[in-house]
């Protein structure tokens, strides 16, 4: 019964890990905004995404919208360097590529 508890907890663990997928260090290259669909999504694509996603999404109702609009912006126009982490399985409907939904966005040390 032990044995069984700590493989089930294993897994657990293991799928909220894998749950984000983070890039390695990058620049931002591109970020779209929408004006109407999704009410108010942002796309940002940057030039080494991670393995799993092609670009990244915001959406207006996000809690961190601002902060990390705001963020996106300010590190695209200063060709600053970042790591982004995103959720591969929350996919974005407004394109047939995987932008997938922005987890974290961090300057790097």
């Amino acid at each position: 019964m032990k044995k069984l508890l700590m493989v089930t907890l294993f897994m657990l663990w293991s799928n909220v890990i894998a749950a984000a997928e983070p890039t390695g260090t990058t620049t931002i290259t591109r970020v779209i905004t929408y004006n109407e669909y999704g009410g108010g999504d942002v796309v940002f694509k940057v030039a080494n995404p991670s393995a799993s996603c092609y670009g990244y999404l915001i959406n207006k109702n996000d809690a961190g919208f601002n902060a990390n609009l705001s963020f996106i912006l300010a590190a695209s126009q200063a060709k600053n360097k970042v790591k982004i982490t995103g959720h591969p399985e929350q996919k974005w409907g407004g394109s047939g590529n995987n932008w997938c939904k922005l987890y974290a966005i961090e300057y790097p040390e």
